[in-house]
């Protein structure tokens, strides 16, 4: 993969956060963050001043992406009661304020070998306490979409950073040079890793299959590059407290 170089979409304090911002496009903006799905989807805070976006996938359990959980300056991952996992999260305010217990980490993820652990950058949190009842988690889906499925993302990118802000129109590209991550044409920013990708079935139902990492640039071209998650991730993720 010596033409694949990847850059995280972390804000600083948490991971390397070297990829510019995709363009906008006008189906790229604010989105209400009281509105499901993005009602399940959050801004996650740790204790070194870093933050990405998260989202709930049951009550008790919110999927992001490994590298946020990681403070490369130290080449430590994070203490579990050091992260903060918020809903309805707007200007500063927000509906929900969840703790984090512990935390599983995709089998073989190594933050020292992104590029070649990409398709494992990510984590399952589990809460101190169950969200509460008025939370509809995000259903994992048991199979990733075909290339050119219809998809959105949304999360907390860091030049909207206290603004939740989705691409509702963009479309999966598939796997990218030939391992199992997944590319994008989405809108991303820094502060969006951990967002899930979400497709819609035919009678609308909303499903997440992939977890937001970062960019990659093959042959000259910037992608979206995404960590695959299916239902199965719960069996497989390697426990960490």
């Amino acid at each position: 993969m010596a033409a694949v170089l990847l850059a995280l979409a972390s804000t600083p304090a948490v991971a390397d956060s070297r990829a510019a911002p995709a363009a906008a496009a006008d189906h790229h903006g604010v989105v209400d963050a009281d509105s499901y799905p993005w009602s399940a989807v959050g801004k996650l805070f740790n204790s070194i001043g870093g933050a990405c976006t998260a989202a709930a996938v049951a009550p008790d359990k919110v999927l992001t992406a490994a590298h946020c959980l990681y403070a490369f300056r130290t080449h430590r991952f994070l203490r579990p009661d050091s992260i903060h996992f918020l809903l309805g999260y707007a200007r500063g305010d927000y509906r929900i304020h969840a703790r984090v217990a512990s935390y599983a980490l995709g089998p073989g993820y190594d933050p020292a070998d992104e590029t070649r652990t990409a398709a494992r950058d990510w984590a399952v949190l589990t809460l101190a306490e169950p969200l509460p009842a008025t939370v509809r988690p995000i259903a994992l889906a048991a199979a990733v979409p075909a290339a050119g499925a219809a998809i959105e993302i949304g999360g907390f990118a860091q030049d909207r950073a206290y603004l939740m802000t989705a691409d509702t129109r963009c479309r999966l590209l598939g796997p990218s040079a030939g391992t199992p991550v997944l590319a994008h044409d989405c809108v991303i920013a820094h502060g969006d890793s951990g967002a899930p990708l979400l497709a819609r079935s035919a009678d609308g139902a909303v499903q997440a299959f992939a977890v937001t990492v970062g960019f990659w640039t093959v042959g000259g071209r910037q992608v979206g590059i995404a960590a695959p998650v299916t239902a199965s991730i719960l069996l497989t993720a390697e426990a960490r407290r």
